[in-house]
């Protein structure tokens, strides 16, 4: 009799001292709490204060009676443009600084998505122009400022009217003499191998993805232009990790690059900024491989070859 009242009590008080389950929405909170305490006990580091400006390095020229040098300066963002903006107005003013420029005859022969596609390489085109340690005139000639394209410049580049780019309404032919231009197209018989900064060298405003073929080069022969395409097959090669084979670049990269492929289709047709690129590049290192190496992604599938200078030398003689 004594034994059964006792296992009632034990059992009662192993009930009281069990824990209860909390509620999810307790749960939650004291998750909440332990997070907010921890971060008070942790010391705020202090924030640095947020700088207005960019940074920037910039290289402008200094000359005086008997010397012509360059000088690297540190400025800010807004700095750097305007002095870059103006050193860029100053060389478009030069009779005799060397000019890229972009034909754009071929408006009516793109769709609104490849004239979205130009404009954006233009844009790509005057940025590397104003960082360039050597700038040159960019020139869009065949323009109208009511177009389809300068609406899409517009559109894609904020400030573009502000830009130190020259604008003509005039074709290449009409604004320059015939034995001055260089017109460089992938569909070209003969390599550029040297760059005369005299000439106006010339690249086509278009895009590949539905453009017809030897547009540029048909162009060039009708208007009895020299046309040249850049010298990728005599310095660069097929890699054998793949890639596009596509030697197309864009307008900056006409002027800077040289590529080669990884397999692919084979194609020397590159973007608008791509070439400019290439060719600002050459201008300023005067070595094609640097300045194809520079510019031309990987994915095309090229690289560049292992040339002995005497047969590179050879090559600039012939």
């Amino acid at each position: 009799m004594s034994s059964e009242p006792t296992s009632i009590i034990l059992s009662e008080e192993n009930e009281s001292t069990k824990p209860k389950r909390l509620p999810r929405s307790a749960k939650k909170r004291l998750r909440y709490e332990r997070i907010r305490q921890k971060h008070k006990e942790t010391p705020k580091k202090k924030k640095k204060p947020k700088s207005s400006h960019h940074h920037l390095s910039l290289e402008l020229p200094i000359s005086s009676d008997d010397v012509s040098t360059t000088q690297n300066i540190s400025v800010t963002g807004k700095t750097f443009k305007r002095a870059a903006n103006d050193r860029l107005a100053e060389i478009n003013q030069e009779s005799t600084a060397p000019a890229i420029c972009i034909d754009c005859a071929y408006n009516e022969a793109m769709s609104p998505k490849e004239l979205a596609s130009v404009a954006r390489q233009i844009g790509r085109c005057y940025s590397s122009n104003r960082r360039a340690q050597k700038p040159v005139k960019l020139i869009l000639t065949n323009w109208s400022h009511d177009s389809p394209l300068a609406e899409e410049c517009r559109r894609v580049t904020n400030g573009f009217d502000n830009f130190q780019i020259i604008l003509s309404d005039k074709s290449i032919h009409e604004s320059y003499p015939t034995e001055r231009l260089v017109y460089l197209s992938p569909n070209a018989d003969k390599q550029l191998t040297e760059i005369d900064e005299q000439n106006v060298h010339v690249i086509g405003g278009l895009v590949d993805e539905s453009v017809k073929k030897n547009m540029t080069y048909q162009a060039c022969q009708d208007k009895k232009i020299v046309c040249y395409k850049l010298p990728i097959e005599t310095y660069m090669e097929h890699s054998i990790a793949g890639g596009s084979f596509n030697q197309i670049l864009s307008i900056n990269q006409v002027f800077y690059m040289e590529h080669s492929i990884t397999g692919g289709s084979f194609n020397q047709i590159l973007s608008i900024n791509q070439v400019f690129d290439i060719l600002m590049t050459y201008m300023a290192t005067k070595d094609w491989r640097q300045a194809l190496k520079a510019n031309i992604p990987e994915r095309k599938g090229w690289i560049v070859k292992n040339i002995p200078d005497s047969e590179e030398n050879k090559i600039k003689t012939d």
